[in-house]
């Protein structure tokens, strides 16, 4: 039974092997850019403006910005990761192919997230060694923070997938979601300050933001401190992660822009 339980899912393992070993091509690449941009951003947030600005609910601000940023690189390098893996496959004219392989469509959608998941844990190690640099080497909860990275790149990556069968043969497209999508939601996330500073009558907006629970877990983990409850973030994320999943297998299902 342990054998026909093995040989049953080796396509999806072999499948979840190929996208890995096709990241790790690029994986210099990709991590470069992540890399670069949180050392800019902690060095200026962080360093020269934070060293004038007290401290953010007990925390020296440096620390208290580094999930921000971390939460910000995280959900760009693995949204990019997964939607230009499924862009590139209808652009190569591969996709058709892909689709015929013997295993379900939960599979096939699970196997190019695990590209993005991947990513996300080389993410977490390359800005490790950024807050390293900074002097914010601090985990409060080392496994939490595994969990919520592995978390926000299983969200963040259906979405990549969901907006490159979207974005056809447009690269137009997929910088539309990213900069006026992503990239606004995670400045108004709480990346680089408490939700308590904000008025009582504008609050509410932060907590319709799901990039907020991604930043306030990873925050959490790293410093021990969250604005809001850690539950109801959770609940939040994997009830959109259930939802996006539910909905990209069922694109898959009926070939919506996969197709030719």
């Amino acid at each position: 039974m342990i054998r026909k339980f093995i040989t049953r899912f080796i396509p999806f393992f072999t499948l979840i092997e190929r996208e890995v070993a096709r990241n790790k091509r690029v994986l210099g690449q990709a991590l470069i850019a992540p890399f670069v941009t949180a050392s800019l951003y902690i060095f200026i947030f962080g360093y020269v403006v934070g060293s004038r600005i007290d401290n953010i609910e007990g925390i020296k601000y440096i620390a208290f910005v580094f999930p921000g940023i971390f939460t910000m690189n995280l959900i760009m390098s693995v949204f990019g990761a997964t939607s230009f893996s499924i862009y590139f496959m209808k652009f190569g004219k591969t996709l058709e192919d892909f689709l015929t392989y013997p295993i379900s469509y939960v599979e096939l959608v699970l196997s190019l997230i695990a590209n993005g998941m991947f990513r996300g844990i080389c993410i977490m190690l390359a800005l490790s060694i950024v807050g390293l640099i900074f002097g914010v080497n601090s985990v409060a909860h080392p496994f939490i923070l595994l969990f919520y990275v592995l978390l926000v790149s299983f969200v963040f990556g259906i979405m990549g997938l969901v907006v490159g069968i979207w974005a056809d043969n447009s690269f137009e497209k997929m910088g539309l979601a990213q900069n006026f999508i992503i990239t606004p939601l995670s400045f108004l996330g709480g990346a680089f300050y408490s939700i308590s500073m904000l008025p009582e009558n504008l609050r509410f907006i932060a907590h319709l933001n799901p990039l907020f629970y991604a930043t306030d877990g990873i925050r959490y983990a790293l410093t021990g401190y969250h604005d809001s409850s850690l539950l109801l973030g959770v609940f939040i994320l994997g009830a959109i992660g259930a939802v996006m999943l539910a909905l990209t297998v069922y694109i898959f299902q009926t070939g919506w822009k996969l197709r030719s």
